[in-house]
Order: structure tokens, then sequence, then C-alpha cells
């Protein structure tokens, strides 16, 4: 064991598995204190993509994760247990703290991996992790909504900015810690055109309508009708200037949360036609030097712009929310049986093999803002432009991020994803 360690825990490394985490656990908030005061360690694409493509260097990628993970995790656990307005105490945030608490203990329990059956071991754990770990946005929404129930009136305010700065700090964080994991997991299965979770050659078009299929078939559930979508290339007639490398189940789950948002706002601004009348969904891709430029262009009535700001917020949705009462911020029941419903039917979702599948037609507020956080990782962005009364277009960037990750572009190096991980603001940043 490491030698700070060792100094915690006496004897630590010597002792039995059992032994061993009750010794653990009754220091773990000294460990975990140790381990949030490391520095994150930055890994970067390039290195990642090697990690993927080349089997000789899973030994390294391994001790590498079981090094760098109870980091990483240590220090969202230490910003959770601080967190002002009660927030802490709450319920969901008190669950996801005591769920990354495990997670650190599991992996100072293991030795680190350095055989083969072990390295094989390592990845059964980390691939647990990956699956248990899929709750955590609906947890910490039950933790949010929980805590806003303590919440005066006059305090609104103040607290919907510390749940948007916490929020978009650690979920940040979770793209990263969830994106070396996948990488791991992921590449000791061979894919034709992937290293890990990269493609070389993803193809927007394609992504782009398997996204469609299943924003159409939530909003059919939600709706009774959707409409239709259209795709558009004006300069490239979907060619393989089209493809570059990037994650696409990433993209898949941004361009899924974008056209939700348009098909359910087209039927509400509709609700005389039928949904093969009613006006449809137009998705134009455009190649650039730097930039995959999405275009979503719907008519579902537009936006106020005294909403365009608020609309990134956390919880803040243009959709008819679960009632509560007018103006306390008291959410009753009814929100928490949404929010079971929300993770019931992504457990669902998640059995038919969609990697990172949306929860809800809309209403929770929490899907656009997370989806930028997405495209902002790897120095992307999506910005909206609306013509209240009539419609919205939702434009979403997404950086070349290289040849297989090499020669990466400006705005890719200043990212989270290139760095470690943590949210600070980079070229191009706009303030929440």
């Amino acid at each position: 064991m490491r030698t700070w360690l060792e100094k915690l825990v006496p004897n630590a490394g010597h002792a039995s598995t059992a032994i061993r985490r009750k010794a653990l656990s009754k220091n773990v908030d000294t460990i975990l204190g140790a381990l949030a005061t490391k520095k994150a360690t930055p890994v970067s694409l390039r290195d990642l993509y090697k990690y993927g493509q080349d089997p000789s260097l899973r030994l390294d990628h391994a001790q590498f994760l079981h090094r760098e993970v109870p980091i990483r995790v240590s220090q969202r656990v230490m910003e959770l247990r601080c967190l002002p307005f009660q927030l802490s105490e709450s319920h969901g945030v008190r669950e996801v703290v005591e769920t990354y608490t495990s997670y650190v203990l599991d992996l100072l329990t293991m030795d680190p991996p350095t055989t083969d059956d072990e390295i094989g071991m390592f990845r059964r754990y980390m691939n647990y992790l990956l699956q248990d770990n899929t709750e955590v946005i609906q947890t910490m929404a039950l933790g949010v909504i929980q805590a806003r129930r303590n919440i005066r009136k006059e305090d609104l305010e103040d607290f919907q900015r510390l749940v948007d700065l916490v929020l978009v700090r650690f979920f940040t964080a979770r793209i990263g810690l969830r994106f070396i994991t996948e990488q791991f997991v992921t590449s000791s299965e061979y894919r034709t055109g992937f290293a890990g979770v990269i493609e070389s050659c993803c193809n927007p078009v394609h992504i782009a309508q398997r996204a469609a299929e299943d924003a159409s078939q939530l909003c059919r559930q939600h709706k009774d009708k959707s409409p239709r979508v259209q795709f558009h290339s004006p300069t490239t007639d979907f060619s393989e200037e089209m493809h570059f490398t990037y994650i696409p189940h990433h993209l898949h789950y941004m361009l899924t949360e974008i056209l939700k948002n348009s098909m359910r706002a087209t039927v509400e601004a509709h609700p005389e036609l039928s949904g093969k009348d009613l006006p449809p969904i137009k998705v134009v891709f455009v190649a650039g030097n730097e930039d995959i430029t999405i275009k979503i262009i719907d008519e579902g009535g537009g936006i106020a712009r005294s909403e365009l700001k608020p609309i990134w917020n956390f919880f803040h949705s243009t959709a008819d929310t679960p009632d509560h009462e007018e103006g306390s911020g008291i959410y009753d029941s009814t929100t928490i049986g949404h929010w079971i419903d929300v993770i019931k039917e992504k457990q669902n979702r998640e059995e038919g093999q969609i990697a990172v599948p949306p929860s809800a037609l809309a209403g929770y507020g929490v899907g656009l803002p997370l989806s930028r956080l997405f495209a902002r990782y790897f120095g992307g962005d999506i910005t909206l432009s609306s013509m209240e009364g009539f419609g919205t277009d939702a434009y979403l960037h997404i950086p070349r991020l290289g040849t297989n990750c090499e020669s990466l572009p400006s705005n890719v190096q200043a990212s989270p994803g290139e760095l470690d991980s943590t949210y600070k603001p980079y070229p191009g940043f706009t303030p929440y």
C-alpha cells in the first residue's frame, strides 16, 4: 500500500481483505481528506486513444485508474459534504456521498493489478462501478428537491445559483471519471474503427438518425404523436468529409436531448394537427475545418428572450413541471414519484443497450444543461437562437478530435477533457 496510507492504517497492506476493509473504514474521514488534497492527474486524449488501441498498455491503464479514481472520487465526496443551505444533509446527496465513499474503500482494499487475471478482475469491478453509478444524476436531483423544501422564498435565487455551480462542477468531473473508466472497460473488446469508446470515423448522420428514432418513440409515448425529422447537408451531401474522431454515445445523448425538446415543443404548439401534418424538424449538418456543426430547426413556438438565459440552469424547464406549492419551492410527493418513474425508465432503457439514454420527455430541467456540459467537455458548445411565436434553432458545435486524437485544435486542448476534468473557464467559455 502507499506510504501515506500505511501511516494511517498500519500493516493494512499485509492484512486480510476483511481486516483491511474494517481498518480503512475506521479511518475513512482522514483517508478521504488526504486523497482529496491530491491533484487529479491530467490524461490527454492522445494517451487515452493509445490506451484503447494498444493491448500492451492495459496494465499501465489499470494501475493508473487504481491510483486516480480514489483521488477524483474523494474530491467529489469532500465537496458534497460541505455544501451550504443544508444541501449536504438531504437524503439524495448523502446517498451519493455514501456510494462514492464505498468506491474509495473498495479500491483501497484491492491491491494494484499486476497480472492478466488481476486486470480482468479489476475490469469487472470498474464495469460494476459504471453500472452502479448510472442513477447518480437522478439521486442528486432528488437531493436538490429535498433540500429545496426548506428554502425560504427570499433565498431561492441564491440556492439556485449554488445548485448550478455545484452541479456543473460535479457533473463535469463525473463525465471525466466515467470517460476514463469506460475507455478502460471497453478497450478489452476489439471493435473495428474504435479505440475503447473513441471512434476514429464517427458518422454524425447515422447517430442523429438513431437519436431521432429514440426521441420520436419517447414523444409518441408521452404525447401520442411526433413530428417527422428531415436531414440535410448543404455542402457535402453526407460524404466522408462529415466523419470525424469523437465519442459516439456522447453525441447520441446530446442529439436525443435536443430533438426530444424540439418534438415536445412542436406537438404542444400545434395540438390540432396529426403527427403526419406537424411541421417537420430539420437537422442540418455542416463540416467546417474545426467543428462539425449540427443545426436542429423546429417550429415549436420558440422561447421568450427572458427565458433564454435561465434555460441553462439546472431544474429550469420550459415544459410543465410536477406540481408544487406556488412560490414556496416546496415539492410534494408527486415530484418524488416522477423521479422514481424517471429512474425506472432509465433502467429499462439501459437494458436495451442504449449507452447514455434520456430519462424523460421534458419537465425536469436537467437534460439541456447536462448536454451542454458534454459538449463543452471536449471544447464544443450548444447554443440556442429563438423566434418567440415561431420556433427555435439549436446549434451543436462538435470539435474534431484531431486525427485519432492527435493534432488537437486549440479549443480542445483547453477543454476539461484534455486536462484533468476540472470545471474552469476556458477560451470561448460563457458564464452561467
